[in-house]
């Protein structure tokens, strides 16, 4: 999710009543622009602004109030480069990045733009099952990675016999010479100002590899060229924030967390960075405190009585599917605020859709500039017109260039007409406006964090008394979805519920546990074709839950 807030008194950028698009053949289009195809590093789009205005504050830690001002930044981001040459880093090179959101979360980021160097950003908590599927999908040259999690990395990196170099954010016994700090010390003053960025040869030179939701299986690599970026920027223009204070959760795991971190310094839009925290009320105070905007996970937390937020101007939700009655419940509590749905996904490269300020309460809006968006039969590969439910297909400017490493999969998602399959079932209404209403693909949507069950369902199967397992989304009044296990147990082996949830919660990040619990069951039911029947298993647990209320 994105939050966006503006703190002056200048006309809203979502005051347009509809957006600029056509329907053609039952195709969506939207508004039509130039496409940008010119050979230009995002990177070096970020100095020139950062260089342009040395004294700017471009990031301000909520807490201690401690500032950044884009001097400071370009500094540690042109060290930190110089380093990665030292290293014999080269452009096309993998840096992973495994982090939270921080004052100098940015360094590897921009250093590896720089140099045309790939970045690819994980989890920032890493069990040594996602740590060991990460190493072997991208297999960085170096990871910068959170203290927390870099004894982890460390162990899969010896036991793979990999070559992978590791860099700690902050302080760790072990790792004083191979810390940011350490490396940034290395580096002296006289190479920054004479630095320039390495040039491109083609636009679709890939910036990052950002992990998709893992929808349909373990997360894969999606591909984001420089060229898709900055026609994302230049195009969706819901992601001006030129004269607002931004505040946003998703990390650089996330697209949209790593894609407003350059944003935000193009824009010249200061940025308050919050630790993680799962209090709604802790947020609320930032906001109160800080003349800015946050992102909130749910409202039906009776909090908003007690904080108002007066300087909240624009709420953007994105990543999840937004009750109407909900959307209106907010608007009514925050009634000077902005409140602003959208449809996007990482595997696009961005928003496909978004609100006005009068779109109907629920709807993901209209199709967004550039883009095109379609609905189809999934049986039949029919287009279906207005008001028919089917699977939502989408293209834009700034498409992904595929899968890391997996044509197949790439070939699966993308036709060869460009044609994103979304896997999201939806329709369009009489007005062009967008609704989903179900999700073909099998994510669970957890406080807005997307959670790939086949993750945890690996887990659980490692378990000497689960035969098979299937991990479901259920739903959940305030959270959205929770995650439940149903399981089928080995003859003769024996296994309880506190042992199913111990073993998710002690491996894998603290979102993933079975907050709705484990269901035994003698088997689990199957389709005709010998699939495990989720359609199924999700009412079972909608029924069983009811049961227990």
């Amino acid at each position: 999710m994105v939050n966006l807030g503006r703190t002056d008194g200048n006309k809203d950028i979502f005051d347009e009543k509809s957006m600029v698009f056509r329907i053609e053949n039952d195709i969506l289009i939207g508004e039509e622009v130039p496409i940008y195809r010119e050979c230009t590093n995002v990177g070096a789009l970020v100095l020139e602004k950062m260089r342009s205005r040395p004294e700017f504050v471009a990031q301000v830690e909520a807490v201690t109030g401690t500032e950044t001002t884009f001097a400071e930044m370009t500094e540690k981001s042109v060290k930190c480069a110089l380093w990665l040459r030292e290293q014999a880093v080269q452009p096309g090179d993998i840096i992973g990045i495994c982090t939270h959101n921080h004052l100098e979360s940015y360094v590897p980021l921009l250093a590896a733009l720089y140099i045309n160097a790939i970045s690819n950003p994980w989890d920032n908590e890493l069990s040594p099952m996602t740590a060991h599927y990460f190493l072997l999908l991208t297999r960085p040259k170096i990871v910068f990675v959170n203290a927390e999690s870099a004894k982890c990395l460390e162990q899969v990196i010896k036991e793979n016999n990999l070559n992978t170099k590791l860099v700690v954010f902050g302080e760790l016994v072990g790792f004083e010479d191979a810390s940011l700090t350490s490396i940034l010390r290395s580096q002296d003053d006289t190479g920054i100002n004479e630095f320039e960025c390495v040039k491109l040869s083609s636009p679709d030179h890939v910036a990052t590899i950002v992990c998709s939701s893992g929808t349909s299986g373990l997360p894969k690599g999606t591909e984001i060229s420089h060229a898709s970026m900055i026609n994302y920027m230049a195009h969706v223009k819901i992601h001006d924030l030129r004269e607002h204070v931004s505040m946003w959760t998703p990390s650089m795991r996330w697209y949209c967390g790593l894609f407003i971190i350059i944003k935000a310094i193009l824009d010249c839009s200061k940025r308050i960075i919050i630790p993680d925290c799962d209090e709604i009320e802790e947020i609320c105070r930032f906001i109160e405190k800080c003349d800015s905007c946050f992102p909130i996970r749910l409202v039906k937390f009776g909090i908003l009585s007690k904080y108002r937020l007066p300087t909240l101007k624009i709420l953007l939700f994105g990543g999840a599917h937004f009750r109407g009655e909900l959307q209106q419940s907010l608007v009514k509590l925050l009634p000077h605020t902005n409140v602003i749905l959208s449809y996007g996904m990482t595997d696009y490269g961005g928003l496909c859709a978004r609100q006005t300020k009068y779109s109907k309460p629920g709807s993901c809006g209209f199709v967004c500039e550039t883009g095109r968006l379609k609905v189809v039969d999934p049986d039949t590969g029919k287009v279906l017109g207005v008001n028919k439910t089917g699977e939502i297909w989408a293209k834009s400017s700034y498409m992904i260039n595929g899968y890391y490493n997996n044509p197949e999969a790439t070939k699966n998602a993308i036709d060869s007409d460009g044609w994103l399959h979304t896997g999201d079932l939806g329709y369009y209404d009489d007005d062009g406006e967008i609704f989903l209403v179900d999700r073909m693909s099998e994510f669970i949507n957890y406080r807005a964090i997307k959670i790939s069950p086949a993750e945890i369902e690996v887990l659980i199967q490692q378990h000497p008394a689960v035969l098979e397992v299937a991990v479901m989304a259920v739903p959940h009044d305030v959270e959205e979805e929770h995650a439940m296990a149903f399981i089928a147990k080995v003859p003769g082996k024996e296994a309880t519920e506190l042992d199913i949830t111990n073993l998710v919660e002690q491996n894998m990040p603290w979102y993933c546990r079975l907050h709705a619990g484990v269901k035994f069951m003698q088997r689990l039911p199957r389709t005709a074709t010998g699939k495990i029947a989720k359609k199924e298993l999700k009412q079972i647990a909608k029924n069983y839950l009811n049961e227990l209320k």
